[in-house]
């Protein structure tokens, strides 16, 4: 199972996030490299502590102001592009629809991400993948459901969009548990294998509330096959030493 490290951008510095609600979202202090917790809000910073410490091949980052519809951060993920040629980036940036996509330069080691939070409809997942074919949808969830900013997208069973997902021909989809980001609460682990018995062609990756070894283990043995990780790694509630050990670094 693939570790992610994320990378969350806002106002030019990396932020920690917190249930989603993104006006509480602080910049970057972490154990990842040692006590004391250090500032690590310098992007670029980030990105090499990952690297050092991870051995990161790939890293998940959310352009925050992007999708508040507040600005964007292309220099930024132009500048961590040019810091590591060997990474892969996988890129929210509020993509709404494939017209979107197609609208934005994106690199070759550059992964589009589109949200249901942003999506306009399920209607739009076939163009949107037929835009860009390695394009990567997340389901974007709170405890009440579907996470959408239209009805036409948040009314919709978690269920129904994994096979739509399916059917349009996605590969990957992220299930975004937005109110455990930050929180290191713990997974909803029932919830996560009933969506992953329920599209077991679909390669999923879980995001949000992951909290110890434990959580990585369980959702390893529950055929998902990728972690985004951030809160617990700069907590020091998932030390980099206990995921070489468990066999979880390249």
């Amino acid at each position: 199972m693939r570790i992610i490290p994320v990378i969350d951008l806002r106002a030019g510095r990396a932020v920690r996030g917190r249930s989603g609600e993104r006006e509480r979202y602080r910049p970057v202090e972490s154990a990842l490299t040692g006590r004391p917790a250090r500032d690590l809000s310098d992007p670029r910073a980030l990105l090499s502590a990952y690297r050092a410490a991870l051995r990161a091949d790939t890293v998940y980052v959310a352009d925050l102001d992007r999708i508040m519809g507040r600005g964007d951060h292309g220099t930024v993920l132009d500048d961590l592009l040019g810091a590591a040629p060997e990474v892969r980036f996988l890129w929210d940036g509020g993509l709404p629809d494939a017209e979107s996509i197609a609208r934005v330069p994106l690199a070759e080691r550059v992964v589009p991400v589109s949200g249901t939070e942003t999506l306009r409809s399920i209607d739009d997942l076939r163009p949107l993948h037929d835009a860009c074919g390695r394009a990567v949808l997340s389901l974007d969830l709170r405890a009440g459901g579907v996470v959408g900013r239209s009805a036409l997208v948040a009314s919709k069973r978690e269920e129904e969009i994994l096979r739509q997902a399916r059917v349009s021909g996605f590969g990957t989809v992220i299930l975004l548990l937005l109110d455990r980001v930050g929180t290191s609460g713990g997974l909803p682990r029932d919830r996560l294998r009933g969506l992953r018995r329920a599209e077991p062609g679909l390669e999923l990756w879980v995001g949000g509330g992951i909290a110890s070894i434990d959580d990585l283990t369980h959702l390893r043995g529950a055929g998902f096959s990728g972690a985004l990780l951030a809160t617990a790694l700069h907590d020091g509630l998932i030390a980099p030493a206990n995921l070489e050990r468990c066999g979880f670094l390249p």
